[in-house]
Formats: structure tokens, C-alpha cells, sequence
């Protein structure tokens, strides 16, 4: 008995590469790119930033967590959007996510989303600040319903939580000269 118990042993060494070292796994996100969002400037650019490279994770940490912050995220889609995406009546940060998991999905392999912020104003109360800029956002999808160039404003209201992270609370997208707005792109991705 002992003697096989010896031979099991042995086998188990030889043939199961125990004491060799694998390659190591690369992670499954870009987590790093983020960084604390210790302002409202460094919260728009990790903002674009995850949407450029299209990590959820970073996405999500742009928004308000209610275990930091007593806040829930409300998103205010622009005039007319309502009624063709009944979906984004109610909007929360669930539909948020699952809005972004789908537009990852149908952007276009090996590209990128352009978002670009112009005519940034704001005002700061504090821990909490008000952002407004015109957006132009940019998609390539094989799906002709989502490619294309949306267009618009944004005002987003910010807030200081209790880790001292700056995060969205509110967003209200405001359409501009009947151009595909954001809030279409949301409806037509939910």
C-alpha cells in the first residue's frame, strides 16, 4: 500500500508540471486608465475616456454609487425622445449600463467612439457643480440605425461623495437644431 501511495506520488509530480511557472493573465479590463476624479475636470476626462475605450467599469464609476452618496442618478433625455424611445422615461443607471453594454456591442471592431466636448461652462457650489457642454459623439456600427454622428448639449450636475470622488447625479441632454441627439442614440440602443 505504501509503495503505491509512493508510485501515485510520483506520477502526480512528474507528469502535472507542479513546480513550473505559466505565463501570467493579462487582466480583462483597462481599469488603469481611470483616475480618481478628484475634480469635475478629471471626471469628464475619465467620461470620455471610457467611452472612447469602451471599459463598463470606468463608465460606471463616473456615476453616482448611492453606498457613497444618498443620491440616485437621473438622466433627463431631450425634447421629442420620449415619445419615439418610451424606454428612456424612467431611466436609470441599470438602463445605463445595459445602454452601454450594447453599444459596445455594436461599435465596430478595432474602432473607437469619438465623443468630443466643446463650450464647456460651469458653475461650482462647493461639493456639488453644474457642467454644460455641446457634444458631438461619433459611432461606427454595421447597424445603419446606430452609425452615424449625434449631436447636441449636455448638462450634467456633480457631486463630492463621501470617498471625495466627483460623480454624475444628473444628466439632462438637450437636443440642438433637430439633430440626432444622444438621448435617440440611448433609445435606439436600449
Amino acid at each position: 500500500m505504501k509503495k503505491n501511495i509512493i508510485l501515485f506520488l510520483l506520477f502526480i509530480l512528474v507528469s502535472c508540471d507542479l513546480f513550473t511557472t505559466r505565463t501570467p493573465q493579462l487582466p480583462d479590463s483597462l481599469g488603469q486608465s481611470n483616475i480618481a476624479a478628484t475634480n469635475p475636470d478629471s471626471l469628464f476626462k475619465n467620461f470620455q475616456s471610457s467611452i472612447r475605450l469602451g471599459i463598463l467599469e470606468n463608465y460606471v464609476s463616473c456615476f453616482v454609487d448611492t453606498s457613497f452618496l444618498k443620491r440616485r442618478f437621473r438622466f433627463n433625455p431631450s425634447s421629442g425622445s420620449v415619445s419615439q424611445y418610451p424606454a428612456l422615461n424612467g431611466w436609470n443607471i441599470d438602463a445605463e449600463k445595459q445602454y452601454f453594454q450594447n453599444q459596445k456591442i455594436k461599435t465596430l471592431s478595432g474602432t473607437t467612439i469619438a465623443l468630443i466636448f466643446s463650450n464647456q461652462l460651469n458653475t461650482q457650489f462647493g461639493d456639488s457643480a453644474i457642467y454644460q457642454f455641446d457634444y458631438s459623439l461619433t459611432i461606427s456600427s454595421s447597424d445603419q440605425n446606430i452609425n452615424g454622428n449625434y449631436a447636441g448639449s449636455s448638462e450634467f450636475t456633480v457631486f463630492r461623495d463621501s470617498r471625495n470622488q466627483w460623480v454624475i447625479v444628473d444628466w439632462t441632454d438637450l437636443r440642438k437644431n433637430n439633430l440626432i441627439s444622444w438621448s435617440d442614440l440611448k433609445g435606439r440602443l436600449y
